[in-house]
């Protein structure tokens, strides 16, 4: 993901709201297609109840590609999807409203309580990526979070940069704080490769499939 909007500070409201609007960034740089892969894996992996009426929450829903997927192989979940920028929240409503509720937030403003709580392509932004959890955590029974593996910078795990996306290389264990502070009964890690994500070319799906992992 690039600046698609230099007038703007990265990453602020008014960014978001310029990167999800018609023929804005999102989409110019397959936002959509991002968000239909991961959420894919997610329901290939993940086994949830389908005969349950789960309570949902798309958490950064952007325009709302995972909705649409997580509708389709849940038929009976109650789906909520939540995203910073008034921009995706409206066009959200106005394609998808007809099968989830949408609304404008940020992590800190959730309220309510769900049986799952779906989070791709988010918590990498945040360099308190920890506290972003750990208020998470506490509003659902199952957390599924979506967070680049191993990511690097010029070779190097990330650190917090204002000028950047990115803010954390996660690992494995990136998580299992919330077991030892008892928060969380268990954590399972499933690394999956999504190289269509990023519309590689062959030369980069061979470095980083093969290579590197």
């Amino acid at each position: 993901m690039s600046n698609s909007s230099p007038k703007y500070p990265l990453l602020s409201p008014e960014w978001w709201n310029d990167y999800f609007s018609p023929g804005g960034g999102w989409e110019e740089r397959g936002g959509r297609l991002q968000t239909r892969v991961f959420v894919t894996v997610f329901c290939r992996r993940i086994k949830l109840d389908k005969n349950c009426e789960l309570k949902i929450l798309d958490l950064g829903c952007a325009l709302g590609e995972a909705i649409k997927i997580i509708r389709h192989n849940y038929p009976k979940a109650v789906l909520t999807g939540m995203d910073f920028s008034d921009t995706a929240v409206e066009r959200c409503k106005k394609e998808l409203g007809a099968i989830a509720d949408f609304k404008k937030g940020s992590i800190e403003e959730l309220d309510g309580f769900y049986d799952v709580i779906y989070v791709s392509a988010l918590l990498e932004h945040f360099a308190d990526y920890r506290e972003k959890a750990l208020r998470l955590i506490k509003h659902c029974r199952r957390l599924i979070v979506f967070v680049p593996y191993l990511e690097m910078r010029d070779g190097k795990p990330l650190e917090a940069d204002p000028d950047q996306h990115h803010q954390h290389t996660f690992e494995r264990s990136s998580f299992d704080f919330l077991v030892k502070m008892n928060l969380a009964e268990s954590i399972e890690t499933h690394i999956a490769r999504c190289p269509e994500a990023w519309s590689w070319s062959r030369k980069t799906w061979v470095k980083e499939c093969l290579i590197k992992n």
